[in-house]
């Protein structure tokens, strides 16, 4: 009985809480934060609003704007449409498959090329859902008569 009186409860063993990587990770969690506050102002990009001047008088010429359209006709199959503007507008239509696309396209603007000599941009647009390759063959293809390639948005050529 004494022996109950006298003993006394052993207590627990509370292991100490080690802070250390909790420390080391929120100094690099605040080390990123920070550093990501100031790049967004160098990604952050203001331009200022587009300027047009239309030319006028005698010896104004209407701008050429040709614009390459390539649409899907499934199977692989594709329907090249080169269209410009200008004094005296026109459009050409061929199609293609995936092997010779590079082919009607090079042909197309190198007909364009040799009626219009003056001429050095051409825009590019292709349906949303056509393959990356054809792009690039598009883009070859008419690389080699103009120079300037624009691409726009494949709104352009999604349109009927």
């Amino acid at each position: 009985m004494i022996e109950q009186i006298l003993h006394t409860k052993k207590k627990k063993h509370v292991q100490d809480l080690n802070i250390v990587p909790i420390l080391d990770m929120l100094t690099t969690v605040i080390f990123f934060l920070l550093m990501s506050t100031t790049f967004m102002e160098y990604t952050k990009l203001t331009l200022p609003p587009a300027a047009s001047v239309v030319a006028t008088g005698k010896n104004a010429t209407q701008p050429m704007n040709p614009k390459l359209l390539l649409r899907g006709q499934g199977n692989g199959k594709f329907l090249a449409t080169l269209s410009w503007g200008g004094q005296n507008p026109g459009q050409s239509q061929d199609a293609a498959d995936g092997r010779t696309l590079l082919d009607v396209v090079r042909k197309q603007v190198g007909i364009f090329s040799k009626r219009y000599p003056e001429e050095k941009t051409l825009q590019v647009s292709l349906e949303r859902t056509l393959p990356y390759q054809s792009l690039i063959s598009v883009m070859d293809g008419a690389r080699e008569h103009l120079p300037d390639i624009v691409l726009v948005s494949y709104h352009e050529a999604d349109q009927p």
